[in-house]
Parts: C-alpha cells; structure tokens; sequence
C-alpha cells in the first residue's frame, strides 16, 4: 500500500464507509468503555475498507522485517509483542476502528483509534514466551514493575532517537526518518478501579523517501481483561493531540470494565 499511512486514514474517516451511529463515549466489546464526555463524537468504523487494506498489508511475505513495520512497532506496540508475524494468528485481523471528532470555536479535531485484541497465543507466539510471562503479571497490584522495562522508562528523547535512526536504516523497504518530538515511554497506570493499564506517547514528524513530512501523534495503551489483551492505538495531528488528549486521557483512566 503505497499511500501514506495518515493520508489514507484520514480520507477513509472523512469520506464516509463508516456506520452511522454516534456516541458519546467508546465502547470496545469484551474490554468496556471509555468515557469521553459531551464534547466528543464517535464514530464506529467497523468493517470499513481501510481496515481490510491494512490487513492485508500486514500479512505481505517479509512485511515484518521492512521500515514501516519496524517504526510502527517502536512508536506503538508494547516491547516484545510482535503485530506482525510470518504466520497466523495474525493480530491485525482483530482491527476493530474507531474516529473521534471534538468541535470548538478554534476548528474540528479528529482522531483514529483502532482497537486490537487476542490472547497471548495471538501476539506472542513466534518465539516470545518470555515477553509474554512478563506481560501476564504486569497488570496486577502487586506485581513487581521494573523502573527500566526493556531499557524504556529511563532511555532520554536523544537516546530513543538515536535507536529509532540504528532500526529504520538496517530495515529494507521505503527510505523514511522520524524526528521524535516528545516521548513519554511505556509505563504503567493506576486505573479509578484500582486496575492498571499501561500507555506510551509521542509526538513526532515523518518524513518519507519522497521528501514529504507530516506531524503525527501516537498515544497507545494496552490493557488485560481475563487472558484477553487489548491493544488501542490513538492516532492524529499534533493539534489534535492539544484538543484531545486529556479528554482521551482520563477515559483511559475512567474506563468502565464489562461486567464490573
């Protein structure tokens, strides 16, 4: 898929092939919801197009070992779990999208959220039990939490760049840079129900081998519900990030379990 990520997404949330149907709060089935509040509009995008794209993309023979891969699995995905295998079960085929829409007097901010969910079968299973043990035990209370997972919550922006730079050049595929602006690492959050959820945030400028930029924030959390995870990527522009991100930030907190 040649089209920028961003473009695409952006097009796909904007000219329609999403369902109808408004909330004011996200409600993602299996986990619970998210409360949002007045101020923002969702939108489901459950069997929209793009998604099926993306699927297929991600299971392209050697997709895992390309530039693109290896960046979106910086920027979003937990250390050691992998969104792109050789062989099934593949995660993506869980996408499940979602826009968000918030509306002032200064203009209308947009986000993508998309949702992923599987057990450990599903995102560990090309040689990464180890991981996996970790994660399995990382959300409870009295788990004991590294101050250094992986080598993250202490690596400096200037680090996390330089091994952002050390990856993107030794992987094949498109020619691209990330210019990390900020950068909050993985780490783990004390939900209002005395749960946790752990989350990682940047905001960083992409430039592809054409030459063309453009801003994108990520902000991406992962939560465990039975022996389910669940994986949600927020996606948008660095301004929608300033409108949006409290707003997403105390759902995350405020998340209101299935059956609780």
């Amino acid at each position: 898929m040649r089209r920028l990520r961003h473009i695409a997404l952006a097009a796909a949330l904007m000219l329609g092939g999403w369902q109808a149907a408004m909330a004011e709060n996200l409600t993602i089935s299996g986990l619970g919801t998210l409360p949002l509040g007045d101020t923002v509009s969702v939108t489901d995008g459950k069997d929209n197009v793009l998604g099926d794209l993306f699927k297929k993309e991600t299971k392209t023979k050697g997709y895992g070992k390309t530039a693109k891969a290896a960046m979106w699995s910086i920027l979003a995905v937990p250390p050691g779990m992998n969104m792109y295998p050789e062989k099934g079960p593949y995660p993506y085929d869980s996408l499940h999208m979602y826009q968000l829409v918030k509306k002032n007097v200064q203009g209308t901010y947009t986000a993508a959220v998309m949702v992923f969910s599987g057990t450990e079968d599903d995102f560990f299973h090309e040689g990464r039990k180890r991981d996996a043990l970790f994660w399995r035990d990382a959300f409870r209370e009295d788990a004991g939490r590294p101050t250094s997972l992986f080598g993250m919550p202490k690596i400096s922006t200037a680090e996390f760049q330089s091994f952002l730079d050390m990856v993107l050049k030794e992987k094949r595929g498109d020619s691209r840079s990330v210019k990390i602006l900020t950068f909050t690492p993985w780490h783990a959050f004390k939900d209002d129900d005395g749960t946790y959820h752990w989350s990682q945030e940047a905001k960083v400028i992409i430039t592809n081998e054409k030459g063309l930029s453009y801003p994108l924030w990520v902000y991406t959390s992962l939560y465990r519900q039975g022996n389910r995870y669940f994986l949600i990527e927020v996606n948008g522009s660095h301004e929608s990030a300033d409108a949006l991100g409290d707003t997403i930030l105390y759902g995350l907190y405020g998340l209101k379990r299935s059956g609780t």
